[in-house]
């Protein structure tokens, strides 16, 4: 009986040891697709993740799935944030994007797949709005694009979670950056590439006076056109610095060449405009007038958009002129109405009407008039519903513009006109004083009466 007592309490002994060592090995870490690290209360390194696994310590277990892991304190998870690789927060006191409260490696994120990439930087716990990528270039039509959603960052802890790059848009678009709640420094998105949107205009360079020569250097072709007998006087080079130019559809007086003009029009030509021609052998109210100048206006506005053109991307399809002398003044006003015209100029014109919608100039002079004393353009001054400044020149004649005057062909009309365009076109603040108020340049000699109507 003794013996059997003893032998009993022997395996009771025997027993008891082995539930000790089977306790003990329950407290150690326990291996996934990596290695745990071992439990401690001062942290130990950090666990690398790949593809967010969670880490978890609960009681003691550790236990680490998805990747090769490293020594998680107790109460600590880390995950990677998505389109990158993370590398888990140590420690045993929950993190936000720095260092563990008691020790630990810093985490690193990786790179995200679009729009940037995501940086959580060690160090104390901070809070980071994102930051906003790439900047917008261009103008005509570059669309803001969205930076897309955030991706969502294995949570550490309490820790709120940290969002991934936005991405960038398409085109000019700038990319959204993700956002970090408590955590470290938010994502950065990068934009995209600038968008294309045509030409971009330019500031037309300044001039002292309106009487010289403009900034731009000329050319003229002749045998051009929709049906190769139109005259065109430009700038060349033609769209520096993305200038878009203005086009002229230009009417010289009946039965003339284009070229006879050509003093003139190379100034406005110099002074960044595209004058397109062709002889009108009609008179005032001819209909084949206004035919030959809106086809020259429509065809140099679609060479805008024809491949290969030497005007491709470089015509201010919205801002033509339509401009003329004497029968050529007259179908400028009456071809007005297109919709590309912003202005018009009839220079020592006859009577017309047109369905106008920019501002109307017209210039005639004392010496030509009708046999009632009125000048030619009176009728047209009347019947004008849109903003109008007629102009006359003492002792003009209806031929004056042909001429020249202190080595300036078209005397003094010439400078009027440029100034006139270049406010109304390219918003020339210095050639507003030949125009407005009591004192302006067009008000005084040897301009005499102005005339304004609709003036605003």
């Amino acid at each position: 009986m003794t013996n059997a007592l003893r032998t009993t309490f022997s395996i009771l002994i025997v027993a008891s040891a082995c539930l000790s060592a089977c306790g003990s090995e329950r407290d150690q870490p326990a291996n996934g697709l990596g290695v745990a690290g071992q439990q401690g209360e001062s942290g130990g390194t950090a666990g690398l993740g790949a593809g967010g696994g969670n880490a978890s310590a609960t009681g003691g277990t550790v236990t680490a799935s998805g990747g090769m892991g490293g020594t998680v304190g107790a109460g600590g998870s880390s995950s990677t944030a998505s389109g990158g690789i993370g590398v888990g927060t140590g420690g045993s006191a929950p993190v936000t994007g720095g260092n563990s409260s008691t020790g630990g490696s810093v985490s690193t994120g990786g790179s995200s797949n679009t729009g940037g990439s995501v940086l959580t930087t060690g160090g104390s716990p901070s809070t980071g709005d994102a930051g906003t990528g790439g900047s917008t270039v261009g103008t005509g039509g570059s669309t803001v694009g969205t930076g897309g959603t955030t991706a969502d960052g294995g949570t550490s802890g309490s820790a709120g979670t940290t969002g991934g790059a936005g991405t960038g848009g398409e085109g000019a678009s700038s990319g959204l950056g993700g956002q970090a709640e408590t955590g470290g420094t938010g994502g950065t998105g990068t934009g995209g590439a600038a968008g294309s949107g045509g030409a971009v205009d330019s500031p037309l360079p300044p001039v002292d006076n309106y009487s010289d020569p403009g900034p731009l250097g000329t050319t003229t072709e002749g045998n051009t056109g929709p049906d190769g007998t139109y005259t065109i006087i430009r700038p060349d080079p033609l769209g520096e610095g993305g200038y878009l130019h203005a086009p002229i559809a230009f009417g010289p007086g009946i039965g003339m060449q284009v070229s006879q003009m050509s003093g003139l029009l190379e100034r406005f030509a110099s002074h960044g405009f595209i004058v397109i021609g062709k002889q009108l052998d009609g008179g005032p109210g001819d209909a084949e007038n206004r035919s030959r100048m809106t086809n020259g206006l429509d065809w140099i506005i679609e060479q805008n958009s024809t491949p290969g053109s030497v005007f491709e991307g470089q015509v201010d399809v919205q801002n033509a002129i339509a401009m003329g002398y004497s029968v050529g003044g007259t179908a400028a006003v009456e071809v007005g109405g297109h919709e590309a015209v912003a202005t018009v100029v009839s220079i020592h014109g006859h009577e017309a009407e047109g369905d106008l919608h920019g501002p109307l100039l017209l210039i005639g002079g004392t010496n030509d008039i009708m046999s009632d004393g009125r000048s030619w353009l009176a009728p047209t001054y009347d019947a004008s519903q849109v903003q109008t400044f007629f102009g006359t020149v003492v002792g003009a004649d209806h031929g004056y513009i042909q001429g020249s005057e202190g080595g300036v062909p078209g005397g003094v009309e010439t400078p009027a006109i440029v100034a006139w365009m270049r406010y109304w076109i390219y918003d020339d603040q210095d050639a507003r004083s030949y125009f407005f108020g009591d004192d302006c340049v067009a008000c005084s000699s040897p301009w005499t009466e102005p005339q304004r109507k609709n003036w605003e």
